[in-house]
């Protein structure tokens, strides 16, 4: 009698084990040595000296076998074949499927520089060896965090939230009153200037506890991070102060991941009152703006993890050859002479599309979810905000969170409407006008596919 009980039990016990949603997070280093060219400028910073480090950090998400892996890098973005390298080399050394795992970057402008396959790899010299061998080792690190995050999973209980961080985000694209074009980035507002479009206030939340204990949080805004500024020193800038106050306030040995949301025209800067928030102020108005939210965490009801993923080929820009002829002209010039930031992202993205127009431009779109009530999408870009509030307003999950610049970036992708209003952004789209929409779309459709259980 004793031993079928004993039995019994222990079925029992492996049984429920086995239907636990479990979540394991890590977090490995992946600061530079001195002289790593960096990115988020057209021009080249070898890397000198630490702010503060930058980190690989992963959260991996179970039930019944099936795995979701989410991991953001304290990168300016990722590239295809980094994405390829870590997802081969997770799935050989963690048995998780490649397709199972998202890969993005906070979009740091103080961090390593990845190359890009065109004249931008040049200027910012990411071919030199400190930039290769920077870029050889990262899939490895990532695997790592992977492979680290996987060892820790426990059982645990998921909820959501979204807060509200108001007045630290603006839309850098301004239109003035009988200009044709947009303004990009303005010190200060005239009474004549009007932002060109919205801003997206949410503060993502989703939190994971073991035993009532915070182990892992993911969480999501739209603003560019760029408050550091453009010297040599390495920085997670703002998104390495929020999450570094959101365990701290929490429970320190948690790892809180940040993932950027749609921010390709959103910045810090304050045009209304001129002022410029350090890193530490923005980063602790959103830890703020967490803790508010906090209390309203809804916990959600888990199933097993739901992924989707679509490669969408888009059409690239065509361009007249006058405007190939000038790019050309400014290129041999380039290293002798000194041209601004919005030409030079011109010539760069018209040399990269001639280049390239006999092959396709792929963009991945990627879904993960495992509950009815909260889904992660990934977008391969600098994403307006107009096409994240669009895709969050219809999607059928009641939260959905939106993490830019994953599994490669195919650079700006702004709404068809901002096309014609020009400046940087739009110089540096490489998909033609309506490329934006179509991601949503896609990412609508595979939504409704989780959604419905497909």
């Amino acid at each position: 009698m004793f031993t079928r009980l004993f039995f019994c039990l222990l079925f029992l016990s492996i049984h429920a084990h086995a239907s636990d949603f479990r979540v394991g997070a890590a977090k490995v280093d992946i600061t530079p040595k001195d002289g790593t060219p960096l990115g988020g400028f057209y021009r080249f910073r070898g890397s000198a000296g630490v702010l503060d480090p930058l980190y690989a950090k992963t959260i991996v998400v179970e039930k019944d076998g099936v795995h979701a892996v989410m991991v953001v890098l304290d990168l300016s973005g990722t590239v295809r074949p980094v994405v390829a390298a870590a997802r081969k080399a997770i799935q050989e050394q963690c048995g998780i499927e490649g397709d199972h795992v998202m890969i993005s970057g906070t979009h740091t402008h103080s961090g390593p520089q990845q190359p890009r396959g065109s004249l931008m790899d040049d200027i910012t010299k990411v071919n030199s060896p400190p930039g290769l061998a920077y870029i050889n080792a990262l899939p490895a690190l990532i695997a790592q965090s992977v492979k680290e995050a996987k060892a820790k999973l426990v059982p645990v209980t998921a909820s959501a939230a979204v807060g509200k961080a108001e007045g630290i985000s603006f839309n850098r694209r301004i239109l003035r009153e009988g200009q044709q074009q947009a303004i990009w980035q303005p010190q200060k507002l005239t009474p004549k200037d009007r932002p060109a479009g919205p801003v997206d206030p949410e503060v993502g939340v989703l939190l994971f506890e073991a035993a009532g204990k915070p182990v892992a949080s993911f969480l999501n805004f739209a603003m560019h991070p760029t408050s550091v500024g453009g010297g040599v020193k390495i920085s997670a800038d703002y998104p390495g102060v929020f999450t570094k106050l959101v365990s701290e306030r929490h429970n320190a040995d948690m790892i809180s991941v940040f993932a950027s949301g749609c921010c390709g025209n959103i910045n810090h800067g304050d045009y209304i009152t001129g002022k410029r928030r350090t890193t530490l102020e923005l980063g602790t108005a959103l830890a703020d703006a967490t803790d508010a939210a906090w209390p309203t965490l809804q916990q959600l009801k888990t199933f097993q993890p739901r992924i989707r993923s679509q490669q969408v080929t888009l059409k690239r820009r065509t361009y007249t050859e006058e405007q190939i002829a000038k790019a050309k002209d400014m290129a041999a010039n380039m290293f002798t002479k000194e041209f601004g930031t919005v030409p030079m992202a011109e010539t760069v993205c018209i040399l990269e599309t001639i280049a390239k127009q006999n092959e396709p431009l792929l963009a991945e779109v990627q879904v993960i979810a495992f509950s009815h009530e909260l889904a992660i999408v990934s977008l391969p870009g600098e994403i307006f905000v107009e096409l994240g509030l669009a895709l969050k307003k219809a999607s059928p999950f009641k939260r959905t969170l939106i993490a830019e610049l994953a599994n490669g970036s195919i650079g700006y992708v702004p709404n068809r409407e901002a096309y014609p209003l020009g400046n940087y952004e739009i110089v540096s789209a490489r998909g033609e006008a309506g490329s934006g929409e179509k991601l949503v779309e896609v990412a609508l459709k595979l939504l409704g596919e989780i959604k419905a259980g497909q």
